[in-house]
């Protein structure tokens, strides 16, 4: 019964892998994240850099299976929100952080309809061909003091105070507002 049951927990999260890839190139095409997921690792030194503290509002754009939910709430004791508008991506998450016992919020809820207001911290990795209109948002919707962590590609008119080398070809950009 035991090897049953584990085949069969094999063959649904295969499926569910099938699925979201299906997913994420469908919907890469009509919001501003492909799923890619970034390294715990850089998610870390991101958060770190940006001197995310405990009980500061974090919010992930895009947050896929919500581990940077994760790490900001259980590593950083911040207040964390996640919108996610895939919805495999969001059940993916929510069973995620039910796993783990968070308290983090995952909405379902495109990035670019979401009030940035209340954030302390933002962390986005987004295409390139979106990040226009995330400065645009950034530029109007934050309150004075909030950090910004862009993974990959800057965005295109501001300079940010932080450029990091991480992994790989891509950098971590900071702003602040």
């Amino acid at each position: 019964m035991g090897m049953y049951i584990a085949a069969l927990a094999i063959e649904i999260a295969f499926v569910i892998l099938v699925i979201a890839s299906f997913a994420s190139v469908y919907l890469s095409r009509r919001s501003g994240a492909p799923f890619y997921p970034t390294r715990k690792s850089v998610i870390r030194q991101a958060l770190t850099e940006a001197g995310l503290r405990p009980g500061e509002s974090f919010y992930d754009l895009g947050a896929g299976t919500g581990k940077a939910l994760l790490i900001a709430e259980k590593e950083f004791g911040a207040h964390a929100t996640g919108f996610e508008i895939s919805t495999i991506f969001y059940i993916i998450g929510k069973i995620n952080l039910l796993f783990h016992g968070s308290r983090a919020t995952l909405i379902r809820k495109n990035l670019f309809d979401t009030d940035l207001k209340n954030a302390d911290v933002i962390f986005c990795f987004l295409a390139i061909r979106t990040m226009q209109k995330m400065e645009d948002k950034i530029k109007t919707g934050l309150k004075p003091g909030a950090r910004v962590i862009v993974y990959a590609f800057p965005l295109p008119t501001m300079t940010p105070t932080k450029t990091i080398a991480v992994h790989g070809k891509w950098n971590l950009f900071i702003y602040h507002a």
